[in-house]
C-alpha cells in the first residue's frame, strides 16, 4: 500500500510532459488523475496539442514553446526539415527550461516528473528539487535509406550511438528512470530502448502507460457507444495534427470500404479539441475526438494504429491484434509497427504498400489465423504489470514528510 499523506498543505507534483503527439501526455494523464485522488496537487507543464488535452482534464496546465521535427505536407517526417530549424529547437529549449524554472519556482513541488523532457530533468536539477523520469525512447533512429550510399550504415550507426550517449548524460540528471515498456520478448519498442550502462543501476522497467482493461464487457462498451455488429475494427489515429490529417486522408477511404464488407468501424480522429460527439459517415462512426480511449479499446476485436507506443501498449493490455500503418519515415512508427508483427500481434503495412486489397486481406487472416488467440495470450502474460501504480509509488517515495 502506498503511502497516504497527512492532512494539511497539499504537496504538490510538477509533470513535464513531451508535447510531440499526444502519447506522452496521454500516459501521464492517468498517473495525475491517481495523484489527484490520492489528495496530491499536479501541475502540467507542456506544448502543442498535448495542452489542451491536460486542460479538457481540469488539471492547471502552462503551455510553454513546442520542440518537434519536421514534417512535410504529406504527413511524412522530414530529417531535412529537422536539421533546418536546429536554431529554432535550440532557442525553444533555452525558453522552456527558463519556463520550467518560473513554474517550479512558483508552486514548489515536492518532486518533478519528466516524461522525455531534458528541460524539466535540467530545470529541476537546478532547483534541487528530485526527479522521475518516465520514458521508453533512449535511442533516436535516423530515418536514413542506408542503401543509398556506401558506408552510410556505419555512418549512422556512430551518429546514433553519439546522440544515445549524449542525451543519456542529460537522463542521468533523473534520481530514478522509469521505462514504459515490457522487458523482453514483449518490448514495444525494442530497437529505442537501449539504455546507455551507466543509467541501468536506477533504471527499471514498469510496462506501457494507458487506460487500463477494467471490467466493461464489449457488449456493454458496444452500448454505450451506439455500435451494431461485429466484428469491431477500431482506428486510433494519433501523432502531429500534419500526420494525422494525412492519416485519416489515407484510412477513411479504408474504413468505408471494410463497413462494407461487414465489419462495424468506429474512427477516431485524434483531435484534442474536436467535438466529443459522434457522427455516422458513410458506414463510418466518426468521432473528432474520443473522451474515454478505453470504450474504443473494450469495443474492439482489431485495432488499426499509426505506430503510437502509447496506443499499442494499450491494445496489448486489452487483448487486440492489430494492423499498424507507420508514419512514413517515422523510424520509431516503423520498429514498433516491426515489433507487432514480430510477436505474431499483427500486420505491419508501409503506406507504400497500403491498397484495399492489402488492407482487408490482412484484416481477414487477423480474425482467421490465430492473431485474436495470440493476443489474448500476451495480454494474459502481462496482466500483472500495473504502470500507473508504480509510477505513483515512486512519486510517493518523495512526499514523505
Amino acid at each position: 500500500m502506498g503511502f497516504m499523506r497527512s492532512q494539511g498543505v497539499r504537496p504538490t507534483v510538477v509533470i513535464g510532459a513531451c508535447g510531440i503527439g499526444l502519447g506522452h501526455v496521454g500516459r501521464m494523464l492517468p498517473v495525475a488523475r491517481r495523484l489527484a485522488g490520492r489528495g496530491y496537487r499536479v501541475v502540467f507543464t507542456s506544448y502543442g496539442d498535448a495542452v489542451g488535452f491536460c486542460l479538457r482534464e481540469n488539471f492547471l496546465t502552462y503551455r510553454e514553446s513546442s520542440i518537434s521535427y519536421g514534417v512535410r505536407e504529406d504527413g511524412s517526417v522530414s530529417l531535412k526539415q529537422t536539421f533546418k530549424g536546429t536554431p529554432r529547437l535550440l532557442k525553444a529549449f533555452s525558453d522552456q527550461v527558463e519556463a520550467e524554472l518560473a513554474v517550479m519556482k512558483k508552486h514548489k513541488p515536492r518532486v518533478v516528473v519528466s516524461d522525455s523532457r531534458l528541460s524539466t530533468l535540467l530545470a529541476a536539477r537546478i532547483l534541487g528539487i528530485p526527479s522521475i523520469l518516465v520514458m521508453h525512447e533512449f535511442k533516436l533512429m535516423l530515418p536514413l535509406d542506408v542503401n543509398k550510399l556506401p558506408g552510410l550504415s556505419v555512418v549512422k550507426q556512430i551518429v546514433e550511438r553519439i546522440v544515445l550517449e549524449m542525451f543519456g548524460i542529460g537522463w542521468d540528471l533523473a534520481n530514478v528512470v522509469l521505462i514504459t515498456d515490457y522487458p523482453a520478448p514483449y518490448t514495444v519498442s525494442k530497437y529505442n530502448v537501449v539504455i546507455p550502462e551507466f543509467l541501468r543501476h536506477k533504471a527499471e522497467f514498469v510496462g506501457t502507460v494507458g487506460s487500463a482493461r477494467g471490467v466493461l464487457s464489449k457488449r456493454e462498451a458496444r452500448r454505450l457507444l451506439g455500435l451494431e455488429g461485429s466484428p469491431v475494427v477500431y482506428f486510433g489515429l494519433s501523432g502531429l495534427p500534419e500526420e494525422r490529417k494525412a492519416l485519416f486522408d489515407r484510412l477513411f477511404p479504408l474504413a468505408k470500404g471494410i463497413s462494407g464488407l461487414g465489419y462495424t468501424v468506429l474512427l477516431s480522429k485524434g483531435e484534442p479539441n474536436g467535438s466529443t460527439e459522434p457522427v455516422r459517415s458513410e458506414g463510418v462512426t466518426v468521432y473528432e475526438w474520443l473522451p474515454d480511449r478505453s470504450l474504443g479499446y473494450a469495443a474492439a476485436d482489431v485495432f488499426v494504429s499509426v505506430g503510437g507506443q502509447t496506443s499499442i501498449g494499450e491494445a496489448m493490455k486489452y487483448g487486440l491484434p492489430m494492423i499498424v500503418v507507420p508514419t512514413p519515415n517515422h523510424t520509431e512508427h516503423d520498429v514498433i509497427a516491426e515489433s507487432v508483427s514480430t510477436m505474431g500481434l499483427g500486420y505491419r503495412i508501409r503506406v507504400g504498400e497500403l491498397t484495399f486489397e492489402r488492407f482487408a486481406g490482412a484484416l481477414t487472416s487477423i480474425m482467421r489465423d490465430g492473431y485474436v488467440e495470440r493476443a489474448a495470450q500476451v495480454a494474459e502474460r502481462l496482466k500483472h504489470y500495473d504502470a500507473i501504480g508504480r509510477i505513483v509509488e515512486k512519486v510517493e517515495e518523495f512526499l514523505v514528510d
